[in-house]
Formats: structure tokens, C-alpha cells, sequence
């Protein structure tokens, strides 16, 4: 199957170079997209590698990761590309675990397949301390927000995908900058595909990095609580309904009303200048109890059957 890789190219003009040489060796194509890099990686990339399976794109205006990968993806589209593998350009991941990666593709056990950093206990030694503790909370996130909770390195930038499917999941639709990866999961788990998952070892260096922490960690939040609402209402409500269903309804019914009541009853005694009654507070227990408990049933649901769907799915398909 022709496999053609993209490189999104920002501020990586010390690592770009060497990636693009190593990817060659590879996969068949290679396509690197300069996305208005200050740096001009995209002109250095050229200048150092001279091959017939190397085209260099470039951006007059910043798309970011999202939108030069898309870039990429159309061209190889144009070209006769199978399976499309994306990979950063700053050094991190390493261009041998592509076979690894592209096999489940190949031998179609899958229509998807990601790398996973933390499958080795040395990765969670060597990794700095800050990006792993955010590495977890971002990737307890991202398997609440799709739906993927087999996942256990959903944010990993290392993929590769069929092309036969890019189109069925809307992939024009994704995001354009830092939540390209995130938002391309959702819309493949709209259509219960199986991703698989391959170790891969993680090579920090003093990479230089585009994102802003705080704007992208509030742009991170609000577009992972709108996932989040769309996948609910798709999966639990417009393409299915069912016991998880029930519990997403009870148990936010019963958590809004322990909220309110809870909130009115502080105002309402503190306004009297007494203490609220012991039937309230039993009252206010029993239901945030309850709430709790029909949100992790919820939950439980969501972690067991989904995964379990896809699996069925797709050994259906490779059986018959």
C-alpha cells in the first residue's frame, strides 16, 4: 500500500531535516508543509535534501498543525496515497516505528493506528515531570471527550490513517491548530472505528514550541466540553439509546436539581438566620449520592460497551 507521510513544519529548523532524511527511508512520499515558519524549515529542508519523493508546501499565512496537516492530506489524496502517516517535525518520534505503525493498517485489523508513549515504565522515568502530570490530566480529558477510553495516549501526535476513511469522518471539519488530533478522534469514534495502538520511545529535545499555554489551555477546554456534548447527543441519543443513556439523563436530572436545591436552601436559612433543617441535609445527600452514582454508571457504560462496539465492528467486518 503506498504510504506517504506529512510533516507539519513550525520553528523545527534544527530537527526538520533529519526527520525528512530518516522519513524517506520509510515510506514512499514524503510531503512536508511549511506553515509560514518564521524560521523558513520548509527552504532548509530543500536545500538539504534533494529526492524525487520529497514535495515541500508552503503556507503564506499560519494554519496551524491542523490546517498544514490537512494541507498535506489533500495533496496526497491528489497522489494516490493508502495510508497517510503524520509525524511531528520537531525530533520526538522516531520514523523506524513507521512499519510498526502502519501494520495494523496493512493487515486490517484496523482502519487507524497511534503511538504510545507511556507502555514503558522508562518513558515515565525520562519524561520531565510537568509534561507528564499534564500529559495524564490532557489524556483523562481527551478519553472523556471521545469516547476512546482504551486509549492510554489519545494526544499522541504519531499517526496513521486510511485514506479510504478520511472522508467518511469529515476530516476538512477538524480543528486547524493544536486540537487537530483530539477533534479527528471524535469524529472517528462518531463511527465506532477500532484505533490501534503501537510502543513507541520519546526523544525530548530543546524543541522550540508555537502554543501558548494559556489561550490554548482555554481553547483546549471549551472545544473538548463541545466534543463532549456533541458526542453525547450522536452516540446516546440520535444514533442510539441505551442504559447509558438512562444514566446521562437521571444522573444529570438529580445532579442540576441537588445543585439548585443545595444552593437555595444556603440562601434561603442564611437569609433567616438559621441553621437549614436535618431533613434538608439528608435530602441534599441522598440526591448528590444518587447523582453521583448514576454519573459513574454512566461512565462504567461509556469505558466498557463503547470499546467493545468497536471491537465487534470491526471483527465483523474483517470476517465476513
Amino acid at each position: 500500500m503506498k504510504t506517504v507521510a506529512i510533516v507539519p513544519c513550525y520553528k523545527s529548523s534544527n530537527n526538520a531535516p533529519e526527520v525528512v532524511a530518516a522519513l524517506i527511508n520509510y515510506v514512499d512520499f514524503v510531503i512536508c508543509v511549511d506553515d509560514c515558519c518564521p524560521e523558513r524549515t520548509g527552504k532548509i529542508i530543500g536545500n538539504k535534501i534533494k529526492s524525487e519523493r520529497l514535495k515541500i508546501i508552503f503556507h503564506k499565512k499560519n494554519k496551524g498543525v491542523g490546517g498544514a496537516t490537512k494541507t498535506g492530506i489533500r495533496f496526497a489524496e491528489n497522489i494516490g496515497a493508502e495510508i497517510i502517516v503524520k509525524i511531528d517535525s520537531d525530533g520526538q518520534m522516531d520514523p523506524s516505528y513507521i512499519p510498526l505503525l502502519i501494520e495494523p493498517i496493512i493487515n486490517r485489523n484496523s482502519d487507524f493506528s497511534k503511538g504510545n508513549r507511556f507502555r514503558n515504565i522508562d518513558v515515565f522515568i525520562k519524561m520531565p515531570k510537568i509534561r507528564l502530570f499534564g500529559n495524564i490530566i490532557l489524556s483523562f480529558i481527551t478519553k472523556l471527550s471521545t469516547g476512546y477510553w482504551e486509549l492510554f495516549d489519545p494526544t499522541n501526535g504519531f499517526i496513521a490513517i486510511n485514506t479510504k476513511i478520511l472522508n467518511r469522518i469529515q476530516y476538512e471539519k477538524t480543528d486547524n491548530r493544536y486540537f487537530f488530533e483530539t477533534d479527528l478522534l471524535f469524529r472517528c469514534g462518531l463511527y465506532d472505528l477500532l484505533i490501534s495502538e503501537i510502543e513507541i520511545p520519546t526523544i525530548y529535545k530543546n524543541e522550540k514550541s508555537g502554543l501558548n499555554p494559556i489561550i490554548e489551555s482555554i481553547r483546549y477546554l471549551i472545544s473538548h466540553i463541545i466534543i463532549f456534548i456533541k458526542r453525547i447527543i450522536y452516540q446516546y441519543f440520535l444514533i442510539d439509546f441505551n442504559p447509558g443513556s438512562l444514566s446521562f439523563i437521571f444522573g444529570s436530572i438529580t445532579g442540576f436539581y441537588t445543585l439548585f436545591a443545595g444552593l437555595r436552601s444556603i440562601f434561603y436559612y442564611k437569609r433567616l438566620n438559621i441553621e437549614s433543617p436535618i431533613g434538608i441535609k439528608i435530602l441534599f445527600l441522598t440526591t448528590a449520592i444518587i447523582s453521583v452514582q448514576l454519573i459513574i454508571s454512566f461512565m462504567y457504560y461509556d469505558a466498557t460497551q463503547r470499546p467493545l462496539r468497536r471491537q465487534i465492528k470491526s471483527f465483523s467486518k474483517n470476517r465476513f
